[in-house]
């Protein structure tokens, strides 16, 4: 994640929505709703989960919208973005379906690619998302694999042949699963996690991490744009997720975190180059923490959690204003709240949880509105457009079957966007952190 794509001026709180003079959010004469632009076509979310009152959160129904796809790419979960030098956005994708929509947004024969990339250019309409994907046809709607994919990056363990994933087939057995990624010497580079699917008792087992460099020369599009440079499948073998998300800190060093049982851990490269020595923050049995570059078992890395003992969180997303780092994380069990910690350092401890908001219970869909699961709230810096956070959340059906043939099954399994402004205020009564 790019500090510099997160611009944190605070949201203008004179005025009204859309310009025009607004009541002051139910009824609280001390606080006025966020300038909004109509051009945004946002819509406020009720307070009802007892949200502090200072904070607005708004449904993003113009990103929901361009997300709401039904030829190629229709769904996908992971959904994380990275802001490009050339003011362009990098979007990666885990699990993704890619085929054709019906007119009563059910899917019908999709391919279910295990990850894949998109660049966005500047704008936020249809014509602004380059799919980066690799069809199997797109010449006859009335043929086999219309606007079907191959997975962009396979797993060399993969067991597939050649002659198979040229057909259309997919990988279930090896595959990488998207992490975050940086920019450095202008190139991308980018953490994928690989996942073993074999055992059956053990599936999605994380096994290891390739280091990949992506070319930024020429414009999405081009056949360098993009372009793999080099991966590095042995990069480790880690079972935890270092790099899950990432911040680049003004010291020169990426911290790298990841959760195990819904405890944060956290890494740090030497350098701001991906392959340069990775430390690991880790706590003695007193409580003392030192940087060291053994890797953690599990159980040390969860015993080293820079969140409060008492706390729980999914997707830690760090991120800084002024001298105070905050970092946001979704409840465990899959919570709809969405929590907020803060600290004076990039690596911890996060202290004074709250909670910045909570998911709504329900989907804004034709047919099944309930979900089963919401997951991978993930913070998008290089949307925000006045400060304020831009969040994103996948949320799944009760069945994975229930992706297809039912009225709206095409919008499970994709992202929903949020934004929240003014987001500061949460901690406007607290005591400064010592």
């Amino acid at each position: 994640m790019k500090p510099i794509h997160l611009i944190l001026s605070i949201a203008l709180l004179a005025g009204g929505a859309c310009g025009d003079q607004q009541e002051p959010y139910y009824g609280n004469s001390e606080v006025k709703m966020p300038q909004i632009d109509s051009e945004w076509n946002l819509e406020l979310m009720p307070n009802r989960s007892g949200q502090y009152w200072k904070v607005f959160v708004y449904k993003d129904l113009k990103y929901n919208a361009l997300f709401t796809r039904s030829l190629g790419w229709n769904g996908g979960d992971g959904v994380f973005t990275t802001g490009l030098p050339d003011g362009n956005i990098f979007w990666s994708f885990n699990d993704s379906f890619y085929g054709v929509i019906n007119e009563n947004r059910s899917r019908g024969n999709c391919s279910f690619p295990r990850n894949s990339i998109m660049v966005q250019t500047p704008g936020e309409k249809d014509e602004n998302l380059v799919w980066l994907a690799d069809y199997v046809q797109t010449n006859d709607p009335n043929a086999d694999r219309y606007y079907q994919v191959r997975t962009h990056i396979r797993h060399p363990k993969a067991t597939l042949s050649d002659e198979k994933i040229q057909a259309g087939e997919i990988d279930q057995d090896y595959l990488y699963w998207a992490g975050d990624a940086t920019i450095y010497n202008n190139q991308m580079q980018m953490l994928w996690g690989a996942v073993d699917n074999t055992d059956p008792n053990n599936l999605m087992r994380r096994f290891g991490t390739c280091l990949a460099t992506y070319s930024l020369e020429g414009k999405p599009g081009d056949d360098t744009y993009m372009k793999l440079i080099s991966r590095n499948d042995d990069f480790n073998d880690h079972t935890l997720g270092y790099g899950d998300t990432m911040w680049e800190d003004e010291d020169g060093h990426i911290y790298l975190y990841t959760t195990s049982n819904y405890k944060v851990a956290v890494a740090r490269t030497a350098t701001r180059d991906l392959g340069s020595q990775w430390e690991y923050y880790v706590a003695d049995p007193q409580g003392n923490f030192s940087w060291t570059t053994q890797y953690p078992s599990t159980q040390d890395a969860e015993n080293s959690t820079i969140i409060p003992l008492e706390s729980a969180c999914s997707m830690p997303w760090v991120f800084k204003k002024g001298d105070t780092y905050y970092m946001i994380g979704q409840s465990m069990w899959f919570g709809r709240d969405v929590l907020m910690f803060r600290s004076k350092h990039p690596y911890g401890p996060f202290v004074d949880q709250k909670t910045l908001f909570t998911l709504p219970e329900f989907l804004d869909k034709i047919g099944e509105q309930r979900y089963q699961h919401v997951y991978m709230v993930n913070i998008h810096p290089a949307l925000s457009r006045t400060g304020e956070l831009v969040i994103s959340t996948n949320t799944d059906c009760s069945n994975f079957w229930d992706n297809f043939n039912a009225p709206g099954s095409a919008d499970f399994y994709r992202p929903y966007f949020y934004r929240v402004f003014n987001w500061e205020s949460l901690y406007d009564n607290d005591a400064p952190l010592e």
